[in-house]
């Protein structure tokens, strides 16, 4: 089984800017909580048709601190079995 590698950006001043830039310990702490959880979550999924795992996952955390899953997939299948596994 493939290890699913979650990036995450945050949205400082109207930027999206790669975890690894914010300064807050804090806040990057619990953000690479959240991203691990996610790609635990993920692991294992692939689509049923075509066996593909879901790449270049993402979570893209705005202003207010709401966390958006972004992900490529290669067709709605994969997506239904994402949302299906993250419920």
């Amino acid at each position: 089984m493939a290890k699913v590698v979650v990036s995450v950006s945050v949205n400082v001043r109207g930027k999206d800017v790669p975890l690894s830039q914010v300064k807050d310990a804090s806040v990057v702490r619990a953000l690479n909580e959240l991203a691990t959880q996610v790609a635990q979550g993920l692991a294992g999924v692939s689509c049923p048709e075509h066996h593909q795992p879901p790449s270049a996952v993402r979570l893209v955390v705005d202003k207010s601190g709401a966390a958006d899953l972004r992900y490529d997939s290669c067709c709605l299948a994969l997506r239904d079995a994402i949302g299906k596994k993250l419920g």
